[in-house]
């Protein structure tokens, strides 16, 4: 399969051709429910982001819940 080249939090990736989102985060064992995911300076709703393929030169910023206290 072909891959694609991105930035990810500012690092340049290849990721598979017609990768989906949340693909990439389980392909990475992140949990999409706890991080917020812009695409392009474009936030993207995590209902969407099974509906979101990867696209090559895209930017995406993916942002780590963390609480405390």
């Amino acid at each position: 399969m072909s891959e694609i080249q991105l930035k990810i939090n500012g690092k340049n990736e290849a990721v598979s051709d017609g990768a989906t989102i949340k693909k990439y985060l389980e392909k990475k064992e992140i949990n999409p429910n706890m991080v917020a995911c812009e695409l392009n300076l474009k936030i993207i709703r995590r209902a969407e982001l099974n509906n979101v393929t990867l696209k090559e030169g895209d930017t995406l910023e993916i942002i780590r819940m963390i609480g405390g206290g």
